[in-house]
């Protein structure tokens, strides 16, 4: 059993399409701390657009480990969230402007007892 078992929430595998759009804006700091704190703009209607997974970054080495295993810990209010390869798919409903936020913890095989976690708001204009 995952040490994360009760805190998941099911997330939907997502494959990218001709819809997903780059969300601009980025992660910010603070997410080894658990304290992520990602702030996203999308344009009004577009179905969704895809977020970059949190890195573990190994400045001696000078590499960018991304995080692509994730626990979703709070769901966002309007919106749903999906994982693809290319990152976190966020998917608000049709006609939603606002805010949404969700938080998510990440892990990584290739960088074992380590997680990263915070919280990120889209914005949709």
């Amino acid at each position: 059993m995952s040490m994360f078992s009760a805190a998941i929430i099911p997330l939907l595998l997502v494959l990218g399409s001709a819809a997903d759009a780059e969300c601009s804006g980025g992660l910010g700091r603070g997410w080894a701390s658990g304290k992520g704190n990602g702030q996203y703009e999308m344009r009004l209607g577009e179905q969704s657009c895809v977020i970059d997974h949190p890195a573990f970054i190994d400045d001696a080495k000078g590499t960018r480990t991304p995080a692509t295993e994730l626990a979703l810990t709070r769901a966002p209010a309007a919106g749903r969230i999906g994982v693809s390869p290319q990152g976190i798919v966020y998917m608000p409903p049709a006609g939603f402007a606002g805010q949404d936020r969700f938080c998510i913890r990440n892990t990584t095989p290739q960088v074992r007892g380590k997680t990263l976690s915070g919280c990120v708001t889209v914005t949709v204009r």
